[in-house]
């Protein structure tokens, strides 16, 4: 009876063992998919645009910092034209067009948050008052909308609601002719 015993006892010891060892293999083999392990250009790519969107903030006298973008694939995924939250605020916007606004703070220029975003939007609006003039405001609408706008076509933040839709509540519903009669100026 101790043989037959000790012979079950090392069939099971064989079977938990073999349960155990097959556990530990499809971890291995769970992390070591490609696509489970760190992507180090993508990372390099953001770490990239945000050392570029840092300088820009630096340099008072350029409106790059509110036009620069990431054009790409933010999350690593393989498919840039998602929508993605990003930065502090969670922003949502399309992964490529995040705007240095949207995921760098430049708070000793522009605020923070929303203020930041409508700093930009009036920078902007400046900007282009100056170039074509306070009669040509059409054209200086339209010059905001070409440096920060989104191929709807690929990806749309029309599901985003309400005053999550930065871009439709701050873009393009304020006009920058707003900016002007409501005696707002930029800072």
């Amino acid at each position: 009876m101790r043989k037959g015993q000790a012979s079950l006892e090392m069939v099971v010891g064989l079977i938990i063992l073999l349960v155990v060892a097959g556990v530990v293999i499809t971890l291995v083999l769970h992390f070591i998919k490609p696509s489970n392990l760190p992507n180090p250009e993508k990372q390099i790519k953001v770490r990239n645009f945000l050392m570029e969107c840092e300088e820009y903030c630096k340099d008072t006298n350029s409106v790059e910092f509110c036009r620069h973008y990431f054009d790409g694939d933010w999350n690593g995924n393989g498919r840039k034209n998602e929508i993605v939250e990003v930065g502090k605020y969670k922003w949502k916007t399309c992964e490529n067009r995040v705007y240095c606004f949207l995921v760098y703070d430049c708070e000793d220029r522009f605020g923070s948050g929303r203020q930041q975003i409508e700093n930009c939007r009036k920078l902007l609006c400046q900007t282009y008052l100056d170039k074509y003039g306070y009669d040509d405001k059409e054209d200086v609408d339209k010059a905001l909308l070409d440096d920060i706008n989104f191929d709807t076509r690929k990806c749309s933040l029309d599901s985003v609601r309400g005053k999550e839709n930065w871009y439709k509540d701050i873009f393009v519903e304020t006009k920058c002719d707003d900016m002007i009669s409501g005696g707002e100026g930029p800072d």
